[in-house]
């Protein structure tokens, strides 16, 4: 063949003879023909087409095989501009040559390229011929499409900036579109920032669900919806697998198995990767790629590592570059394309088997000296190196993170494949088939294992292993919490406490929850002895050593915990106050759950609360949340407690079976600490009081040990209040009015208030006044209505006839008084206003005379005749045209008198709820209280009435007032009965 001349461009006749007797120079300039497998793709076809005038550069990059060229061609077929097509190789990287086929496809599309004469050679030329190339294209109309295959090939630096200056020179007479497997070596940020450059990348060439579907059609073959998706997956929409894939699968007896095996010894795929990308390598780069094959992701540090190359961060940079089936993910981190993945690993199965466990430990080492240790342990069980893996998981004090899972996947599913009942030598194995056990709610195996390990233990010296032994202990004690046996508990948080002075303090910086869990542990145990105050103390400590480390998880356990104690112990704001805390760092931002389920302690800690200030609805609801929590989680203790707590609430409605029930389903577990038997025992007895078994109530409660303990006698003084034997209660009272700021405020409260009945009954009802005073202060500070409430049947009526007495303690003595809830109202006269309108037509013979000046509006009628509700007081007097209006208002709550001032504004009801922390049922219903107490029908009267006789001020603002904090705020629906399943 002639060579052309630098520059020598040929015109008119001679361009076509020449492109017909040059077979090289004619496939370089014609346009592929599009096959009839080929599948038609507009949505690629218009990414390439639809790029505005103004951008003249279009950039079409992937790997081998991505379909840059047939995308490229299918554009072109459909394009209705002229597009001039040029395919390059690797011997066009010169100024000549390249210009040369340049020119000749221009000329092909109809383009009047400007002549040079061939006396000019070199640069002369260059500079001569490119301005005219590109005035020539400038004023070219309808502009031309430059299309120009494999450009990656074009590296020349003349070439280059040439092609630049044509583009920064044509106008909008000349587009430029490329494909390459690497971006083109222009300054493509300058085409960015002035929005010339249009680039589709790989992502973009990818074969749809929906595509592949229809190039299978095309090849006459079906897939099911699953393997469908699975090929289009695992190819990654990678065109020439799609097209190897289909081709060979026309053929396969079994389409969707073939699916499965996409990537076998003799398939074509992994042939066209071995060729065309492995074998196409260099040795050293060959090595990096099969070395580094067993990991999901790769970066410098660790492909030096297992391919013992120091240039293997240079190595998958360059990959990366070229398009090579290696992607980057960010942070010098990259991935190979999966089926290149598989091949790579297919290639090291056959050709070093004998490395893959090697590799994987080497792997699984370097993670673990990263501190990424369910990486670590991930490569330890690939490995089949069971011993590696359960000793990175002990040694690193990681045991919490298979006892309670954080976040997915987790070390647990790491250790699904463990072999059961094998042997080990070392005590590791043993402890995390335990942990896993635990976590997979299978106590009774996780004390097996355990057993097992304490074996191994005995055979080792005392003063080795620390890091296990304290995985022992933890182990045990979550065992312990589980089944409740709090004997064993403590036994495990003492060895534990003791296991953590002798972990170096570099190793225990690396897991810093540790302390917090352990302190956590103790102030559990200290609280199943019964020991509250001490419990207390080591809770609040685990909570600040947890922040101090931040470490949420621990402290929001500990402070679990500490709300529970505080309830228990009768400090009720706080407790209140902490499990909202914890129920609030539980719930997270509200559109995903922070913590994988809610927190036992805090929720029963919050039913306690509800319970002794009588919101028994609020406390069945956290009653419900108990119960569902301890499904996932099982806590012997907290269970039985909330046995206790919905013992007590049926005590309360006076359903002393339900009472009965919940005490028994309490004791159906394991034993229980000596503190809850005995206020088992307790409730136990008032029940069976109440419902006049005296004589088996007083063998419950003597069972409480009635001589020590404060809180039995007041209980065998209530039993003998119920038998009729005044003089037996009152000296069961004797020692505790004796001691007196040595026993509990709840304790004294009770005290007094039998008392104070006896007083009453015994007709001295001054003494009885005085006592039942002492109970209402002492309720005062905690809010304590339950016992008033439970004491309905006599502080009723004697609220009622004190009605200063009530008036004074009216928030507390309500669920006392559910019948009237407030003081009794004087007798109504026998002649009193009402509306006419409320006046029935039977009723008209009683009217006895209408009122002056007020004709149509109110009648007097005989008391006799007045239903209770048409008559809202007494002592009123209606005016011509106004509302019902009582002259006395009676007094509110302090809860309504939190939501009365809303009533100025234009919030609905739920809007209030959120104002207030409270839910829209309970404002609903406070609102209804109000409307009633004032006498009133609507929002507007209930204001008017409210302000005038004082109680409201200014109008609350747009936000509304906050809360008050020590209220407890309610939210949802609250349940109606106690959880079938405590």
């Amino acid at each position: 063949m002639e060579t052309l001349a630098p520059w020598r461009v040929v015109t008119g006749s001679r361009e076509s003879a020449a492109s017909a007797g040059d077979p090289i120079l004619a496939a370089k300039i014609a346009m592929p023909d599009v096959p009839d497998w080929a599948l038609q793709r507009p949505r690629i076809t218009k990414l390439i087409a639809q790029v505005a005038p103004w951008c003249p550069l279009t950039v079409v990059t992937g790997p081998v095989g991505a379909g840059k060229t047939m995308a490229l061609a299918l554009w072109a077929a459909a394009e209705s501009s002229p597009v001039a097509w040029l395919c390059l190789d690797e011997y066009d990287n010169r100024p000549g040559a390249f210009w040369s086929y340049a020119v000749a496809a221009l000329r092909r599309a109809g383009v009047a390229v400007p002549d040079v004469s061939a006396s000019t050679r070199g640069r002369v030329a260059e500079h001569l011929f490119l301005p005219r190339l590109a005035a020539a294209l400038a004023a070219q109309n309808p502009p031309v499409a430059l299309a120009v295959d494999d450009f990656h090939l074009l590296t020349e630096p003349r070439v280059l900036n040439g092609l630049d200056f044509l583009l920064r020179n044509a106008g909008s007479g000349l587009r430029l579109v490329l494909s390459s497997r690497t971006d083109p070596p222009f300054p493509l940020h300058r085409y960015r920032l002035a929005g010339k450059l249009a680039e589709i990348g790989a992502d973009d060439l990818a074969f749809t669900v929906a595509e592949v579907g229809q190039l299978l059609a095309q090849h006459g073959c079906t897939l099911s919806a699953d393997s469908l998706d699975c090929l289009t997956r695992r190819t990654e929409g990678w065109a020439a697998a799609l097209r190897l894939a289909t081709m060979s699968m026309a053929a396969h007896p079994d389409p969707d198995q073939f699916v499965k095996e996409l990537v076998t010894e003799e398939s074509a795929l992994t042939g066209y990767l071995v060729e065309e990308v492995l074998d196409a390598q260099p040795p050293e780069v060959r090595e990096v790629l099969l070395s580094t094959s067993i990991l999901e992701h790769v970066n410098a540090a660790i492909a030096s590592e297992l391919a013992g190359n120091g240039q293997a961060g240079r190595v998958l940079g360059a990959l990366a570059h070229a398009n090579a089936f290696i992607q980057p993910i960010g942070g010098g981190w990259y991935r190979y394309h999966t089926l290149f993945a598989e091949m790579l690993r297919l290639k090291l199965r056959l050709e070093g088997p004998d490395r893959i466990a090697a590799l994987h430990r080497q792997a699984a080492c370097w993670y673990e000296r990263k501190g990424e240790l369910t990486d670590a342990v991930r490569h330890a069980v690939q490995a089949d190196d069971w011993q590696l893996a359960a000793s990175m998981v002990i040694d690193g004090l990681a045991i919490s993170e298979i006892l309670e899972p954080r976040g997915s996947p987790s070390l647990v599913d790491e250790f699904a494949r463990m072999p059961d009942g094998a042997a080990w030598p070392e005590p590791q194995p043993y402890l995390i088939s335990a942990a896993v056990a635990l976590s997979a709610g299978q106590p009774e195996s996780a004390a097996a294992a355990l057993d097992a390990s304490e074996e191994v233990f005995e055979r080792l010296p005392a003063d080795q292993e620390d890091a296990a032994r304290l995985a022992a202990a933890m182990i045990r004690l979550a065992v312990s919490r589980r089944t409740g046996d709090f004997a064993a508990a403590a036994e495990a948080a003492t060895r534990a406490e003791a296991l953590i002075s002798r972990i170096p303090a570099g190793k225990l910086a690396q897991q810093p929850e540790i302390r917090a869990r352990v302190l956590c542990a103790r102030g559990i145990t200290e609280l199943w002895s019964g020991r509250f105050d001490g419990a207390a103390r080591v809770l609040d400590s685990g909570a600040t050593a947890a922040a101090a480390s931040r470490e949420e998880r621990e402290r929001i356990d500990c402070l679990g915990h500490l709300a529970l104690v505080e309830a228990l112990r009768g400090q009720l704001g706080r407790a209140a106050k902490l499990a909202h805390q914890v129920t609030a760092a539980c719930v997270g931002d509200g559109q995903r759950p922070q913590r994988q389920h809610s927190n036992l302690a805090a929720l029963a800690a919050l039913a306690w609360v509800h319970l002794e200030r009588h919101e028994l609805r609020e406390a069945r609801r956290r009653l419900k949340q108990v119960d569902v929590a301890l499904g996932t989680t099982p806590d012997g203790l907290i269970g039985a407690v909330a046995c206790l707590v919905a013992a007590c609430d049926g005590l309360a409605e006076g359903r002393t079976e339900v009472a009965a029930k919940f005490v028994a389903r309490a004791r159906s577990g394991a034993s229980l600490p000596a503190w809850l038997e005995q206020r088992l025992n307790l409730a136990e007895s008032r029940a069976l009081a109440a419902a006049g078994d005296v004589e088996a109530a007083l063998a419950a409660v003597k069972r409480a040990d009635c001589d020590s303990s404060p809180e039995a006698a007041v209980t065998l003084a209530h039993v003998w209040v119920a038998a009729g034997d005044g003089d037996k209660a009152l000296r069961a009272l004797g020692p505790v009015l004796t001691a007196h700021e040595q026993v509990p405020e709840q304790v004294r409260l009770q005290a007094h208030l039998i008392e104070a009945r006896l007083s009453y009954q015994s007709g001295d009802r001054a003494a009885g006044r005085r006592c039942l005073g002492r109970a209402l202060r002492l309720a005062e500070r905690e809010q304590l209505k339950l016992p008033f409430a439970m004491e309905r049947s006599w502080v009723g009526p004697v609220l009622r006839r004190d009605p200063d007495l009530a008036d004074a303690h009216q928030h507390l003595v309500m669920p006392a008084m559910p019948s009237a809830r407030l003081p009794a109202q004087p007798d109504v006269p026998d002649e009193v206003v009402i509306p006419a309108a409320q006046l029935r037509a039977k009723r008209e013979p009683h009217v006895l005379r209408r009122v002056s000046g007020m004709p149509n509006t109110a009648v007097i009628a005989r008391k006799p005749h007045i239903s209770t509700n048409e008559v809202t007081d007494s002592r009123s007097v209606l005016t011509s045209g106004a509302a019902s209006e009582p002259a006395h208002a009676l007094p509110l709550t302090p809860a309504e008198m939190r939501v009365l001032p809303y009533l100025q504004t234009h919030l609905s009801a739920d809007r209030i709820a959120e104002q207030l922390f409270l839910s829209g049922h309970t404002v609903k219903t406070e609102v209804k209280a109000i409307y009633r107490k004032l006498g009133v029908s609507s929002r507007n009267d209930a204001v008017q009435r409210a302000s005038a006789i004082g109680l409201l001020g200014t109008e609350p603002t747009a936000r509304g007032r906050r809360a008050d904090r020590s209220a407890l705020p309610s939210s949802g629906r609250c349940g109606g009965r106690p959880s079938p399943a405590l």
